[in-house]
């Protein structure tokens, strides 16, 4: 559905531009800081299902690039590109505090289901089995352990679950845009971040019912987290809520 990123083209043409004070690409998530002082963490694919390359010419243009020019990569299939991308909108287009519930309020909601997740967070996986969630994990690096599968099977799996959960590489390699169907079947179906634009209705017409995004106003330490190799989701200095 390639109207999902010209729709998000759309929104962001009505966003405040500014140049790009720091830009780092971590092991687990990207972060933005701008010259005029917002800030946002980003989405990094996985180095291990995808080598992590960069050719000068690529780096130096993203160096030089706005907060409008890199968010406009967001349709980009390159790690590189889609990890500043995605710190990009989420600077851009920002969850507020002050909307959205906790997400251990809202967990609860699957307790007992079956859901199907996408893609292998170590760091998640213990918060959803406290969740009570009977979770069925896709992906190639962690297929054949107990309740993992290959990602191949994804399609199968989410027949077969009430709710779903995917990461932001359903953007990057265009699942999402074509399953939106199956989706709007289910009981439910969180996309969670860093690196999601705070689009609720745009998602939703794709079959997304809840975002989940770190939210944190400490630079310092969000920065200091992420450029150590730091997952967000171990982060104290962000707080995850969900919106919907």
């Amino acid at each position: 559905m390639n109207n999902f990123f010209e729709d998000l083209s759309q929104h962001i043409k009505n966003t405040k531009d500014s140049t790009i004070s720091r830009l780092i690409l971590g092991w687990y998530a990207s972060y933005i800081m701008t010259s005029d002082g917002r800030h946002g963490a980003g989405f990094v694919p996985d180095s291990m299902k995808e080598p992590h390359t960069a050719r000068s010419i690529h780096t130096e243009a993203l160096l030089s690039s706005t907060l409008k020019e890199l968010a406009a990569l967001y349709v980009s299939p390159f790690p590189q590109e889609f990890a500043a991308a995605s710190a990009a909108c989420s600077v851009l287009v920002p969850f507020s505090p002050d909307d959205g519930l906790p997400l251990d309020a809202v967990m609860p909601c699957a307790r007992g289901d079956k859901v199907a997740v996408l893609g292998y967070e170590r760091d998640l996986l213990p918060f959803m089995h406290d969740w009570g969630w009977r979770i069925a994990v896709f992906d190639d690096r962690c297929a054949g352990r107990k309740d993992c599968f290959a990602q191949a099977e994804f399609s199968r799996g989410v027949r077969e679950a009430e709710w779903v959960w995917l990461s932001p590489e359903a953007i990057r390699d265009r699942w999402l845009m074509s399953t939106q169907n199956i989706l709007r079947e289910k009981k439910g179906c969180f996309l969670q971040g860093p690196g999601i634009p705070a689009l609720p209705e745009l998602f939703s017409q794709m079959g997304v019912t809840h975002l989940a995004a770190p939210i944190g106003n400490d630079s310092g330490a969000i920065e200091a987290h992420i450029s150590a190799g730091g997952s967000t989701w171990l982060c104290e200095a962000l707080t995850w809520r969900v919106y919907s």
